[in-house]
């Protein structure tokens, strides 16, 4: 290092060593590609799974919980309902760790679960479709889909872990007020009780204990009627409908790419593709707005339409998914006080159904 040749051989060295290295690197990331490609796994513990003689096999006693999961987030149960549960049942993490609602976020985003391998996808937030490279060599959790109906479900606006303010009680943001037309939120007295109060106009407020009664029984009561079945047909879940929006946006995924391709190929100007991509992605845009509104819909499956066990099911329903359902069937409106004075008046509490 003394000499000028000397520095010349150190830096031919470490350029050859930097050559081979980067070569090492790309061939690590080719054999990374073509593993996923094929189907195998990048990982070697994942919660639902079991190690087996020939790969990944389903946990029988969490791969039930995996797939009742995903259920339970299509039928309006939250995050936090499906953490207890498993928290409940002794079903923790592969690290031992109670479930939170952000772990179990990024769980159920996880493709794997559908059987479907990916490589070099987004580690957070939403699904990287593009990511996806095909099916896995392992058997899926739950099927396809039922995994990107819930996906829809997840991006939801108002969906993401942390936003516990609107539902810490049941019916915050969704009784309105009958006197400025704003919604009730839910606070506590200084005896504890939990009251509903308007605070745009402060002109309504109503106990917890006077309102959330009424509204489970009269929800009960109104789908343990015999044509309950028929009255709520347009309200019911539509797979089919479901499994054809789901196939349109595929297509039109599909269509981003094409233009994508066309584009690096020079077929078409970058003002086409604009022009072309802005279209695509407002029907994109439209579908998962239906998407996200016949989701909203699974809050029914599981409950006994028409029939007496009606009511022990909705006094069994978490606060989310009792809310989900009352959103889906009413309007629930709150009049003032009025004159009968601090005598709670049932009459008060406006059930407009939709």
């Amino acid at each position: 290092m003394a000499t000028p040749q000397g520095r010349l051989v150190a830096r031919l060295k470490g350029s050859v060593a930097a050559h081979e290295t980067e070569h090492k690197k790309a061939r690590q990331r080719r054999a990374a590609r073509q593993k996923a490609e094929r189907g195998h796994p990048n990982w070697s513990k994942a919660f639902g799974y079991l190690p087996g003689p020939n790969g990944p096999e389903p946990d029988p006693r969490t791969a039930p919980l995996v797939k009742q999961a995903y259920a339970d987030i299509l039928a309006g149960a939250s995050l936090g309902d499906v953490c207890r549960q498993w928290n409940d049942a002794g079903a923790f993490t592969i690290t031992g760790r109670p479930w939170t609602t952000t772990t179990l976020s990024k769980f159920l985003r996880k493709p794997r679960n559908a059987g479907l391998r990916a490589y070099k996808g987004a580690r957070y937030g939403p699904v990287d479709r593009d990511a996806i490279v095909g099916k896995a060599q392992w058997s899926p959790l739950v099927d396809e889909a039922t995994f990107w109906a819930a996906q829809a479900v997840l991006d939801a606006p108002g969906r993401a872990p942390g936003r516990k303010s609107v539902r810490r009680h049941l019916l915050t943001g969704l009784a309105g007020c009958g006197k400025c037309g704003n919604h009730l939120a839910g606070s506590y007295r200084t005896d504890g009780q939990v009251v509903y109060v308007c605070k745009a106009c402060h002109g309504v407020a109503i106990l917890a204990d006077n309102i959330e009664p009424i509204l489970y029984h009269i929800v009960a009561e109104r789908l343990a009627m015999p044509d309950a079945v028929d009255l709520l047909r347009r309200e019911i879940h539509d797979a089919a409908e479901a499994e054809t929006i789901r196939l349109e946006l595929e297509t039109l995924y599909g269509e981003l790419d094409r233009l994508a391709v066309e584009r690096a190929e020079g077929l078409l100007t970058a003002r086409q593709v604009k022009i072309s991509t802005d279209i695509v992605n407002a029907k994109i845009t439209k579908l998962q707005a239906r998407q996200q509104d016949q989701e909203r819909l699974r809050v029914f499956d599981g409950i006994p339409l028409g029939t007496p066990q009606v009511a022990g099911m909705i006094a069994e329903l978490s606060p989310d998914r009792f809310r989900a359902v009352l959103d889906v069937l009413a309007e629930v409106v709150v009049q003032p006080v009025g004159k009968s004075g601090r005598i709670f008046n049932p009459e008060r509490v406006q059930v407009n159904w939709r």
